[in-house]
């Protein structure tokens, strides 16, 4: 059941909460992150196209710039995925502890359980939403 009193929560971090969940609600888009999650390197797109199997190139690239703006990155050798897209696959995932740990690990092989958001040691948030001060 949703509150009727307002919650105190600003409407714009409502909003882009909401946003960036919504993001997440595709098949085709958990795919993404899930096979860059297990990608060794970052993916070229026709790599990671041909890895999630959508044939249509537009539809995929649909898909795939709805998670740039939050949850992929793309650098100059192709797309890996961001820290909150890591958040996501360790929430949704059934991952055993030697996955996750691999998951875990920073692109350099260094582990670190510092969040590189908030600067948190094991930080549990899958999306942060940082509110600046008025």
């Amino acid at each position: 059941m949703y509150p009727t009193e307002s919650t105190g929560m600003d409407d714009e971090i409502a909003d882009a909460a909401v946003d960036a969940l919504g993001t997440l609600a595709s098949e085709h888009r958990i795919a993404i992150l899930r096979e860059l999650a297990t990608a060794e390197k970052p993916l070229a797109f026709s790599e990671l196209r041909e890895r999630v199997g959508i044939r249509d190139t537009g539809r995929f690239n649909y898909h795939l710039t709805k998670l740039r703006s939050r949850f992929v990155r793309e650098i100059d050798e192709g797309y890996e995925l961001g820290h909150a897209g890591e958040r996501v696959v360790l929430a949704t995932a059934n991952l055993d502890a030697e996955g996750a740990a691999a998951l875990a690990e920073t692109h350099d092989g260094e582990r670190t359980d510092e969040c590189a958001i908030c600067g948190e040691e094991n930080c549990n948030r899958v999306i942060h939403i940082h509110l600046s001060g008025a």
